[in-house]
């Protein structure tokens, strides 16, 4: 699943663009423009629970190293746990933190270490791996297949092991 969340008309085309390799993803979400942050947080919630375990995700935003989004939307990493903590099963597979971001402990690693907390807590989570980019990210930068992530050399990946 690929789940669109910036209100920027350019990364939304980027995503629908056929060469994009969106299509990899499974189901494409574009969160409503005329939402709230709390629609498109609610907006986030649904298409999650909608995730199958071990299904690839992918967020699809501006971002930097603590928060993904736009000026009118954003998330932390720990907003995303959170929605990930309360609606998925248990998901364990990969996700894709399609941002900028300019350091080694950015929003991907982040989100890996706060999901690792949870697999303490939950007992969920173990095997997922969390890539993302430390540099900027074009917004034509073609969304990598889920199935090659670990192939992808400018990725950076940070898995859940406990």
């Amino acid at each position: 699943m690929l789940i669109v969340c910036t209100r920027d008309q350019s990364i939304v085309e980027a995503a629908l663009d056929p060469r994009s390799g969106a299509q990899h993803w499974g189901a494409l979400r574009v969160l409503n423009p005329d939402l709230t942050q709390e629609g498109a947080t609610h907006a986030i919630a649904v298409a999650l629970s909608e995730l199958d375990n071990g299904e690839p995700l992918c967020f699809s935003a501006h971002g930097n190293n603590k928060m993904i989004g736009d000026d009118h939307w954003q998330w932390t990493y720990e907003d995303i746990t959170r929605l990930l903590t309360e609606h998925t099963n248990g998901y364990s597979g990969p996700i894709l933190i399609h941002a900028c971001a300019t350091e080694i402990v950015n929003f991907s690693a982040h989100l890996a270490v706060k999901l690792e907390k949870e697999l303490e807590r939950m007992l969920a989570f173990r095997g997922t791996c969390v890539y993302g980019y430390n540099r900027s990210v074009p917004i034509d930068t073609r969304f990598p297949r889920p199935d090659l992530l670990d192939r992808q050399v400018d990725l950076q990946v940070t898995c859940v092991t406990r």
